[in-house]
């Protein structure tokens, strides 16, 4: 059993960090998936975006494509 998680924000990561200690992080590896019984779980934050380009969209994309495929080969994507 795996879980991959994408989130976006508007607050970097450094930020989301240091303000708040990521509990995103927290609450979809112990809470969710953890007391489902799934103990490989990805998570991936995208960000900034309100000020992201959409090349920079394209690549996150991209990203996501790329880890579904490494994580779950044979997945339509």
């Amino acid at each position: 059993k795996a879980a991959l998680v994408f989130n976006t924000s508007n607050t970097s990561g450094t930020r989301e960090r240091e303000a708040f200690g990521d509990p995103l992080e927290t609450i979809w590896k112990n809470c969710l998936f953890g007391l489902c019984g799934v103990k490989r779980v990805y998570r991936k934050m995208f960000g900034v975006i309100v000020t992201s380009t959409p090349q920079r969209r394209e690549e996150w994309l991209r990203e996501v494509r790329e880890t579904v495929t490494a994580h779950f080969p044979g997945a339509a994507v």
